[in-house]
């Protein structure tokens, strides 16, 4: 049996076991209580984390992979192939925190 709230006219709001169907139940005052309504809530997903408490900004993240990106293009091998591209975005993610735990906003202040 589920655990209800009944409010009582004499005693207040108190808890007990009752089964589904009850809707009134005698009180230890002798009165008769009637059960509170029950709210049923469902949650689903999750909610995004708002920009300005996001630990990483877009734009440094975006700004790290477009750098990284520009200094993987110039790399040859020695025969003059291109080297195999490597992870990117993990590269920039990591260059992004990097940048903004020294402070770094945009490219104007690495300069």
């Amino acid at each position: 049996m589920p655990l209800y709230d009944f409010e009582c006219p004499d005693c207040g709001v108190f808890e007990a076991f009752a089964r589904r169907d009850e809707e009134t139940l005698e009180c230890a005052c002798g009165a008769t209580s009637t059960r509170l309504s029950v709210y049923r809530v469902g949650v689903t997903g999750f909610a995004r984390t708002p920009i300005d408490q996001r630990r990483i900004k877009i734009g440094a993240f975006q700004e790290a992979g477009a750098e990284l990106e520009y200094q993987h293009s110039r790399q040859t091998n020695v025969d003059g192939s291109l080297k195999p591209e490597p992870p990117l975005w993990q590269m920039a993610k990591r260059e992004a925190k990097r940048l903004t735990k020294l402070g770094v906003n945009d490219s104007l202040d690495v300069r």
